[in-house]
């Protein structure tokens, strides 16, 4: 799911429940009554017509919990950012590619003046096809933010949804065969249109 800044809503929860045009913003409810989510989209298809598949998404209740709270205390709701956008590396990749570490985060992109870029991650020097995907590579490689284990793009997005613009994390990265240790102090996500 995305949301109206462009950004990922992570941990969406996907529903069967009837959900039509007009009524998102319900809850969703689980067998005990209890809410665990908030609908808010459907799916569509790609036919280009505006009809229900069946398929809705929620936002979860604790990204809610944590909105709510934040337009009652500040007016507004921001998120941090740290402004890289990864790929999770493989084994079968860090092996054809002789890397330091068969798991972790490749760097395939740093968003210019975002704190990535101002603590100097950097982005791949190459691309390259294996099977049909493309792969960064030349870059730096994540392997724990916060003293999380990045194996998987969701762990550093749980890390870094659990900050504040402007708190710090610090940061193990692989460049090229040095391990290093690095700390960013995280910016916003842009706002809304």
């Amino acid at each position: 799911m995305t949301a109206p800044n462009d950004f990922p809503i992570e941990h969406a929860i996907q529903t069967d429940a009837a959900l039509n045009h007009g009524n998102s913003g319900g809850p969703l409810l689980d067998a005990r009554g209890e809410v665990i989510g908030v609908n808010t989209q459907i799916s569509t298809g790609n036919t280009g017509q505006q009809g229900n598949l069946g398929i809705g998404f929620a936002i979860p209740s604790n990204t809610v919990r944590n909105v709510v709270v934040q337009i009652i205390e500040n007016g507004r709701v921001e998120h941090a950012f740290l402004g890289v956008q990864p790929q999770a590396l493989t084994p079968s990749i860090a092996d054809l590619f002789n890397l330091p570490v068969k798991h972790g985060l490749l760097i395939a992109h740093v968003t210019p003046g975002s704190a990535a870029a101002h603590v100097g991650l950097r982005g791949p020097t190459s691309n390259v096809v294996v099977a049909g995907e493309s792969w960064p590579l030349g870059g730096d490689i994540i392997v724990r933010a916060d003293g999380v284990d990045t194996a998987t793009e969701s762990k550093l997005v749980d890390v870094i949804n659990n900050h504040k613009p402007g708190d710090t994390i610090e940061l193990v990265i692989y460049r090229g065969n040095t391990k290093q240790t690095i700390e960013v102090k995280l910016g916003r996500q842009r706002s809304s249109p």
